[in-house]
């Protein structure tokens, strides 16, 4: 994976077309204040611009927290802010890697900022498909999503995974992902806080199950941020820790987001190369 990427055949295709090619990449993230997450993103950042021998940009795609970041004195950019920076930067293109997990609704709002700078400018863009697009995808995030359990995980114990939810159509890979993992160890779960497939559907099954008597806690989201800290791993009558223990299990969060995975990493820098051919 970390041979340089080899850009002479799209070079000389994009020269056909465009004096000058410039070529970059913008990823774009929910984004987190926490020094955890913003520095497991930049290493990403870092990661792809060593692989791809581009300059690779970044956005956070909360404005709540861009908000939180511009107060505390820290610079960030919108996706739509980054684009434009980046043309009058002189690039030509710009590959558009959103860091959701599934084509939902902050995903879509990202690809209309990405439109929208197309539309009322030179650049041209391109755009990475997310880690779950459709259900041939599921598989590969099954196996990197293993290879996140802790070290000391018993064969035993039980592990689930948090993720977000949502409201829109695509949260049927959601679904997917959990049936997926579930059939990989009955042990495992994938589960959101809103959504088809909740908590209260995991207690209802690890009830039927009198060996499991801990359970590890994992965010399903890309970067540890306030869901995680709070509505999976808090303190709070609310949290997932604390309904878990409720029900008599041990509860052990293991706070490593997305991002911090390398095989994870692996799947987007494919869906940045697969966006490259679309240049």
């Amino acid at each position: 994976m970390e041979n340089t990427y080899n850009w002479t055949e799209i070079k000389e295709k994009l020269a056909q077309n465009t004096k000058n090619p410039k070529v970059g990449i913008l990823i774009a993230a929910y984004g987190s204040s926490n020094t955890q997450s913003s520095q497991a993103i930049r290493r990403f950042q870092a990661r792809l611009e060593q692989y791809f021998g581009v300059p690779v940009r970044l956005a956070f795609t909360s404005e709540t927290l861009r908000k939180r970041l511009a107060h505390a004195k820290t610079k960030s950019d919108s996706v739509l802010k980054a684009l434009k920076k980046m043309e009058f930067e002189r690039f030509t293109h710009v590959i558009v890697q959103s860091l959701h997990l599934i084509a939902g609704i902050e995903y879509h709002e990202v690809l209309a900022d990405t439109k929208i700078a197309e539309e009322s400018g030179a650049l041209k863009t391109a755009f990475g498909l997310p880690l779950l697009h459709q259900a041939k995808d599921v598989d590969a995030v099954v196996c990197a999503l293993t290879m996140l359990l802790p070290e000391n995980f018993q064969k035993n114990d039980a592990a689930v995974w948090m993720g977000h939810g949502t409201s829109h159509n695509a949260e049927e890979l959601y679904l997917a992902l959990s049936q997926r993992i579930h059939e990989y160890n009955e042990n495992l779960y994938t589960a959101c806080m809103e959504g088809i497939y909740t908590l209260e559907h995991v207690l209802k099954d690890l009830k039927k199950k009198q060996t499991v008597h801990t359970v590890w806690l994992l965010p399903l989201l890309t970067a540890v941020g306030k869901h995680a800290l709070c509505d999976m791993a808090g303190d709070e009558p609310t949290s997932w820790k604390n309904q878990i223990i409720s029900q008599g299990y041990s509860c052990t969060p293991y706070l490593k987001g997305l991002a911090e995975s390398l095989e994870i990493q692996n799947i987007w820098i494919e869906r940045i190369k697969q966006a490259i051919l679309t240049l």
